[in-house]
């Protein structure tokens, strides 16, 4: 094909929206182009790729860093989507093979023909700062009978007018338990895998980080100032233990609950039944450790994997521990918590964590807390949060829940009382929480966007400019004044599980 349409082509690509805030995926697929035109098609290799086109050291081992494999997938889902939509009128198309990263060129013969559905749903944020992408289910059969690579893949759906906030998947496989808002209320639901309903539970108001008994019949979770329990079958929830503010938490099969009590500390015990809980872990000032999270137990019931994340970049770690002592050994490099899959067709034993965004599964020996062999990717964009949300959960049995998309895809909207959409403000980002000002004019939001520690920053937006000038960073707030419309306002929030009234000074140009 003619270089100079296939360049044309190109440009009209990087250009489009489904390109605009990918840098990585334009970097790829120009430097993988302009090589194959240019006749180098020899050079285009992941170890090349990774440096040249993703920045990457000369020492890049793809072993280790699957950063080249993620940023394909990601490539061809974008191209396949341009192609879908803006690109569906144009003739010549670039393809990126699966299995190689040599481009492909080709004429499209006729117009695409339209894509129909018979049904879409359109699913807002009800107080319209995040765009939750529904959680996918991937659900791997193990039916007799039954090819054990087939996958079954479902979209679920929160409840009406509600919006997920945090899910885990029972250890069968057949529930799923999830907190969600809904009329401004958090309530922890529970919806079998094989119905089309959801059900809140009562007595559950505030509920955050939900996590199963080994036998599947109960769930733990937060609230507030209290670590619970419930049984799924009926009966009110028991308080088992206090906390500041809850950080996930592990049931193991020895009738013992591992949970993170306040997000700064490690963490601690308590027998399932109550008491008085006591240190489990402890942090590790070598790695500059700020806090110990979202525990696993593994199969023996004794050992179990948790988040212990680092003040200082790069250092945040999952670890292995064990009921019984306090030394722990790093497993994996990570600043989102990870999660054991003892079943999964197609893999081994693994451990699955996100990487780069992506959803990485690597063999995993849970006998010698050891990572082995190469990692795979599962899903392309995974949302996750630093030192937070996994964005995925895992069964016993190879269920594996996710969901899609990425932190920084979440766009601040107004909407009006229908919920159509009125109007975008700023940039996409990793919007936390917000709160608006009486007067509408500006807006405090929440951000998780410091690469370097595990403290928000609180942002003030002048909603007239759409800009976000003033930065406030938790841990730093002192007695500051905060004016909007010509009176004194103060901004609480949580810091540590202590709430703090901060003021900050915004003068209006």
């Amino acid at each position: 094909m003619d270089a100079d349409r296939v360049r044309a082509q190109l440009d009209r690509i990087l250009a489009s929206a489904t390109f605009a805030e990918a840098e990585r995926s334009s970097r790829f697929l120009r430097f993988v182009v302009d090589r194959a035109l240019a006749g180098r098609r020899g050079e285009i290799k992941e170890t090349v790729i990774a440096v040249e086109a993703l920045g990457r050291s000369p020492s890049f081992d793809p072993k280790t860093d699957p950063i080249v494999r993620v940023e394909a997938r990601r490539l061809r889902d974008r191209l396949n989507s341009y192609y879908e939509n803006e690109g569906k009128g144009e003739h010549v198309l670039i393809g990126l093979p699966k299995g190689g990263y040599v481009p492909e060129f080709a004429e499209r013969q006729t117009p695409p023909q339209p894509v129909t559905t018979t049904h879409r749903i359109a699913l807002f944020a009800g107080w319209a700062l995040f765009g939750i992408a529904a959680a996918i289910l991937i659900w791997l059969s193990s039916r007799k009978g039954q090819d054990s690579s087939a996958t079954l893949r479902l979209s679920i759906l929160p409840p009406g007018n509600a919006s997920f906030e945090s899910f885990a998947i029972s250890p069968d496989g057949r529930e799923l338990a999830f907190t969600a808002a809904r009329n401004g209320t958090i309530l922890l639901w529970v919806r079998a895998l094989d119905s089309l309903d959801a059900k809140p539970i009562a007595g559950t108001e505030n509920a955050s980080y939900p996590f199963w008994s080994p036998d599947s019949r109960s769930i733990a979770f937060f609230a507030i100032h209290k670590l619970k329990t419930i049984d799924i079958a009926g009966g009110p929830a028991r308080d088992i233990a206090d906390v500041v503010v809850g950080r996930g938490g592990a049931w193991s099969t020895n009738g013992i609950i591992a949970f993170c009590p306040r997000p700064i500390g490690a963490l601690y015990q308590v027998a399932t039944t109550g008491g008085v809980p006591k240190p489990l872990t402890t942090l590790d000032p070598a790695h500059a450790e700020v806090a110990h999270g979202f525990p696993q137990f593994l199969p023996d019931g004794i050992h179990f994997l948790y988040l212990a994340a680092s003040s200082r970049p790069g250092e945040s770690s999952i670890r292995a521990g064990s009921l019984g002592s306090t030394t722990s050994k790093i497993v994996l490099s990570s600043d989102t918590p990870a999660a054991y899959a003892p079943v999964f067709p197609g893999h081994p034993r693994s451990l699955l964590f996100v990487h780069d965004g992506a959803l990485i599964a690597q063999p995993f020996d849970p006998e010698r807390l050891e990572l082995r062999s190469e990692r795979s990717v599962l899903v392309s964009e995974v949302r996750s949060r630093r030192w937070r949300h996994a964005g995925f959960s895992i069964s016993g049995n190879g269920v594996l829940l996710y969901e899609n998309g990425r932190a920084e895809d979440q766009q601040l909207t107004w909407f009006d009382r229908q919920g159509h959409v009125l109007e975008e403000i700023g940039p996409h980002n990793k919007y936390v929480a917000l709160a608006l000002s009486p007067d509408d004019r500006h807006v405090a939001i929440l951000r998780d966007d410091d690469p370097a520690t595990m403290f928000h920053t609180i942002w003030l937006m002048d909603l007239s400019r759409e800009a976000a000038t003033t930065a406030l960073r938790i841990r730093q707030l002192r007695n500051l004044n905060l004016r909007l419309s010509g009176r004194r306002t103060r901004i609480p929030f949580f810091s540590a599980g202590v709430m703090i009234a901060a003021c900050a000074s915004w003068c209006r140009r």
